[in-house]
């Protein structure tokens, strides 16, 4: 497995824990969830071709899956997915 790849993996599940555990005990859901996009974002942008793909579901099912996202949801009256 390549550097590249390594790294990305890495960097993915870094975000997919501060998205739950956030940097500090005082960041709102809101807060969990933009930065998460942002990051998640950049980091797709950055990753080797074959891992992008890959990167997108894995985002994707965070989302769907995230206590985070669930209370930023149900917080704003809108369904969970």
């Amino acid at each position: 497995m390549s550097l590249s790849i390594r790294r990305a993996k890495a960097r993915a599940a870094a975000l997919l824990d501060a998205l739950e555990v956030g940097e500090t005990w005082d960041v709102s859901d809101a807060e969990r969830a933009f930065n998460f996009d942002r990051h998640w974002a950049v980091l797709v942008a950055r990753a080797p071709r074959g891992l992008r793909g890959h990167l997108l579901d894995l985002g994707r099912q965070a989302r769907d899956t995230s206590p985070t996202f669930g209370r930023l949801l149900r917080s704003m009256g809108l369904p969970n997915r």
